[in-house]
């Protein structure tokens, strides 16, 4: 999800020389060492009320992002998982009748993140990264929450011109993409508190 600059695999910092290699691993290990990256898309857009953000993981795939990421680091070895599909159910449905009508989308934005949190549980447990294509800013709940669930002690540098931290007692507009930190923050959980956040979210 998140690009880091790291020192090359050779740790060369420790000889003074400091080149500098895109990689997707936070710590050095052995030149020989493969590395793994599974890809998600999640051609998602009902966050927000403008259509488009949904084609980004094929157009990105067609545009040859593999052969971008490849040419990273001629170790990485690649899993594409394809798209992200998930499906709404009756108590997602009843949630935003009763509890958050004015919050556009509430039962796919939760449909779709569910799975993205078990899909991403899923990812890690055969890849050491993953990288989320979305989509709108609304999957970033689900993104999170899977690597919450698989890495407990995982930190989190959120990157956005706005903090999306909006709750759906406050929102104007009622798109749901401005509020997925809200959904992580121990803070603000029972604001979401029929949500069920407890059994699919981490307090952070």
């Amino acid at each position: 999800m998140w690009w880091t600059r790291q020192i090359a695999s050779s740790c060369q910092r420790l000889s003074g020389q400091l080149p500098l290699q895109l990689q997707f691993q936070s710590r050095c290990s052995s030149a020989s060492a493969k590395q793994t990256l599974g890809i998600i898309g999640v051609p998602f857009a009902k966050g927000q009320s403008k259509q488009g953000v949904e084609l980004a993981p094929d157009l990105l795939r067609q545009n040859k992002l593999r052969e971008v990421l490849q040419s990273s680091d001629e170790r990485l070895v690649i899993t594409d998982y394809g798209n992200l599909e998930y499906a709404t159910n009756e108590t997602l449905l009843q949630q935003q009748r009763q509890h958050y009508h004015h919050v556009r989308n509430y039962a796919d934005f939760m449909a779709c993140n569910l799975a993205l949190i078990e899909q991403v549980q899923q990812i890690l447990k055969q890849n050491e990264q993953f990288l989320t294509i979305g989509g709108d800013h609304a999957i970033g709940f689900g993104s999170v929450a899977g690597h919450l669930q698989h890495t407990p002690n995982l930190s989190l540098v959120w990157i956005d011109a706005h903090a999306d931290i909006n709750l759906h007692s406050t929102s104007q507009s009622g798109n749901i993409h401005g509020m997925p930190v809200s959904f992580l923050l121990q803070q603000l959980r029972a604001t979401w508190r029929h949500a069920a956040l407890d059994k699919i979210a981490p307090n952070w």
